[in-house]
């Protein structure tokens, strides 16, 4: 079920449980809420090069595309990204995610400051890393080439 359909659905309870004595409709407004910490969705972010926007004033830039490609000379590359819990409104859980790459020889993920995780690349090749959280999980798609004496890979939402 869509979205869309899950809020109108409480949108109509909402209405009907206003027409309810007030302790009715507490204890069924409980009974139906879906939990605040339950994780519906996770986001995923990359940090932009700051050579992107340098001499811009712009502080960093987390972007959310389809795929995000980055580029580094040398044989492996290091990826600045941040993932967070959504519940069935969109708001942030809080909720702890795991990073769990399929291989951890060509992809390893290394903590940071809050809910930020530096992707390091080793290699080039295919492989996916996922993020769970609450009985809930996103799995990216990494895919990694040398270009000449440069890695180059794109991280994409598993489908």
């Amino acid at each position: 079920m869509t979205f869309a359909a899950n809020l109108i659905r409480l949108l109509i309870l909402a209405v009907l449980l206003s027409f309810l004595p007030a302790g009715v409709s507490q204890a069924a407004q409980k009974a139906v809420a879906p939990s605040a910490a339950s994780v519906a969705d996770i986001k995923v972010s990359f940090k932009l090069d700051s050579r992107l926007t340098q001499g811009m004033y712009m502080g960093e830039r987390w972007v959310s595309p389809p795929t995000y490609t980055g580029v580094r000379e040398g044989k492996e590359i290091t990826v600045d990204a941040k993932a967070e819990g959504l519940d069935a409104w969109g708001k942030p859980t809080g909720r702890a995610l795991k990073w769990i790459p399929a291989d951890p020889d060509m992809v390893t993920v290394t903590p940071g400051q809050g809910n930020e995780v530096k992707i390091t690349v080793r290699r080039d090749g295919q492989s996916s890393l996922k993020i769970a959280a609450a009985g809930f999980s996103r799995e990216l798609l990494i895919m990694a080439t040398y270009q000449g004496n440069a890695i180059q890979v794109n991280i994409s939402l598993k489908k």
